[in-house]
């Protein structure tokens, strides 16, 4: 590492630092989010020509909602499974309604039952010395999530409970469907020998709903270090270059943007698409978010495997070719989780998210409480960093 990305590095570790000691968690529409929002816009003040902050209104309570609710209408339909199969039916639908709407494609199911809540999207934007020709979005997010503490208890395997009720779930949808029809026909007799079967399945499987309806997400914020802190300081310390006289842009505008409440389904940067569709449909977008752990390649997102969208190849290239260029270790690789990403890809603008991921079971940090920066590693920040420099110069000739 040269002298100058040693310096670099410390300078990061002091951003990551700042936000931990004066700001510390920030849930989503908390008051703690907007403080770490408002630090954020203040220190970009210094460096941008323009910065501004976007408020926009929210449901976060329905985030949560849609672990446990599922898991509670899972049981009232096994209840209502022998005496109003038809109610069970629609209870069942309902379920399946909110895990695949709200949970896997993070769409608003059942937002409108929670109270609506403020956050806010920082933008902050560096001209460049002559006419614009092309606009790069850098972005990251503010919030911290509430702990999981299935995470922490169970690390890497924490996805099996979410998988078997998934299963379970779907299962009795499909056996409730074949149940009311042969009711209707009168042949209900047919599945009732495969019914008490499958129903002592569900009985003897009853531990895993409830572990997840009480130990998938908690009250309790994490600090979320790694997650995303890491981000920012990236962003932070690309302003505080690309401001510079001799690295200040000749023909690429770059924005530096801080989402809020990327966590309950990356609803900052869906607002903010929203609000800036025709400014922003020729960009090229990059989201950072969690690439602090350690022993881990920067990964190129090609795809999210929750939210099924497919990102950019020819913005997934430009990250590729300056890793190679620069000798920096990336992998193209699906992403398992939405990040900001999505709320861009589902318009059909040019985005991919650059990540990390745990690369053991111990060091399962995200989203618990060991998201410190203690347990971080910054040489990921420093590349990621020097790669969107690297786009944003080639981009500029």
């Amino acid at each position: 590492m040269t002298e100058a990305e040693s310096k670099l590095e410390m300078e990061m570790k002091e951003f990551v630092q700042e936000f931990c000691d004066n700001i510390g968690s920030r849930a989503p529409c908390s008051s703690e989010e907007m403080a770490a929002a408002n630090l954020f816009k203040e220190k970009m003040k210094n460096y941008c020509d323009d910065v501004v902050s976007e408020i926009f209104y929210t449901h976060p309570g329905a985030y949560k909602a849609a672990f446990r609710l599922p898991m509670i209408l899972y049981f009232v339909s096994l209840i209502l499974y022998w005496l109003i199969p038809w109610l069970s039916l629609f209870v069942a639908f309902i379920l399946i309604l909110i895990l695949f709407g709200e949970m896997t494609l993070a769409k608003e199911v059942i937002d409108f039952m929670f109270p609506k809540k403020s956050s806010q999207n920082i933008i902050s934007k560096i001209k460049p010395k002559n006419r614009t020709k092309t606009l790069v979005i850098i972005g990251s997010h503010v919030d911290s999530n509430w702990e999981y503490p299935l995470i922490r208890r169970l690390r890497n395997k924490f996805p099996i409970i979410i998988g078997i009720n998934w299963f379970l779930n779907t299962i009795l949808f499909l056996i409730l469907i074949v149940k009311n029809i042969l009711l209707l026909t009168g042949l209900e007799s047919v599945i009732l020998p495969v019914e008490r079967i499958i129903f002592i399945v569900f009985i003897i499987t009853i531990p895993i709903p409830i572990v997840q309806l009480f130990l998938i997400i908690s009250n309790r914020p994490v600090m979320g270090a790694n997650d995303n802190l890491s981000g920012m300081a990236v962003c932070y310390e690309l302003v505080k270059n690309l401001s510079l006289p001799e690295n200040k842009p000749k023909n690429v505008e770059v924005w530096i943007n801080a989402y809020g409440c990327e966590e309950t389904g990356s609803k900052g940067s869906k607002a903010f698409v929203k609000t800036h569709f025709n400014d922003i449909k020729d960009a090229k977008i990059i989201n950072i978010d969690m690439i602090g752990n350690k022993n881990s390649p920067l990964l190129i997102g090609k795809s999210e495997l929750q939210g099924f969208v497919k990102m950019d190849e020819e913005i997934i290239n430009l990250l590729k070719e300056s890793g190679d260029n620069l000798n920096i270790k990336t992998k193209v690789t699906t992403l398992i989780a939405y990040t900001d990403s999505l709320s861009f890809c589902r318009k059909h603008l040019s985005a991919t998210s650059l990540s990390s991921t745990p690369q053991s079971s111990k060091e399962y940090y995200y989203h618990t409480r060991y998201d410190v920066i203690e347990n971080m590693t910054f040489e990921n920040l420093v590349n990621a960093y020097r790669i969107c420099m690297d786009i944003i110069k080639r981009l500029d000739k």
